[in-house]
């Protein structure tokens, strides 16, 4: 019986894995490739990226934006990393808004895991920051990384809360914030949940200039507010 138990326990400690990969939406937010960081094109609601079991101490990692590479992993026991077994990636091609960008995007994805071979182990990292968690998977002989933030935005806490007036939203420099309330916290995240830029709101309207930011997307938070994604052209 003794022999039996710690086999069993050997046997589950071969293929450990961070429980926070599991219990997160993951959506992907940047991809850093060959030292060229490349921010999500905005394309509208982008699916979650997640984790999923398929048995016999395998696993299916879903990373998805327009299209989703998925590759096969087994994951180590002895470091946050997982060994790529094999990788498919889905097809589909787009065409909208930002069309060349959303389609180099969705091609650096699908590249980052089907280029190297099988047997190719990727580290990952994950990063609590205040309001969020940062998932990093990267790949250790180029040194490419892929960034996600979790489902912060659309947590059950953030259900019921109330919402305001952003516009304009693409904007080039000022940002309007309407309908909030006097003194409360307002803050801008990037996506990887790094904060940029935090303030008090002295009205119930205010303007914020973010003409010095970065083209991409970025979150605004408002106390006791929705969280509202804007993007900066």
């Amino acid at each position: 019986m003794k022999k039996i138990l710690l086999f069993t326990l050997f046997s589950c400690l071969s293929f450990a894995q961070n429980p926070e990969l599991f219990s997160n939406s993951w959506y992907i937010s940047q991809i850093v490739m060959n030292g060229q960081t490349t921010t999500t094109p905005a394309i509208g609601p982008v699916s979650p990226s997640n984790f999923n079991s398929i048995g016999n101490n395998m696993y299916v990692f879903n990373s998805s934006y327009y299209n989703t590479a998925s590759p096969n992993i087994t994951f180590s026991s002895t470091s946050d990393s997982f060994t790529k077994n094999s990788t498919i990636c889905t097809l589909a091609v787009y065409y909208g808004v930002n069309e060349a960008e959303v389609q180099s995007f969705d091609g650096k994805n699908c590249s980052f895991y089907m280029s190297p071979g099988n047997g190719h182990v990727f580290n990952y990292e994950i990063i609590n920051n205040a309001n969020s968690k940062t998932l990093i998977i990267t790949n250790p002989v180029n040194g490419n990384k892929i960034y996600y933030n979790n489902s912060f935005l659309s947590t059950a806490e953030n259900i019921n809360k109330k919402t305001f007036v952003i516009y304009p939203n693409p904007t080039k420099q000022m940002l309007n914030v309407e309908e909030i309330e006097k003194n409360l916290s307002v803050k801008i995240y990037e996506m990887t949940g790094k904060l940029l830029y935090e303030t008090f709101s002295d009205d119930k309207n205010i303007q914020i200039d973010v003409s010095g930011f970065q083209n991409g997307q970025y979150i605004l938070v408002v106390e006791n507010f929705k969280p509202y994604i804007f993007i900066k052209e």
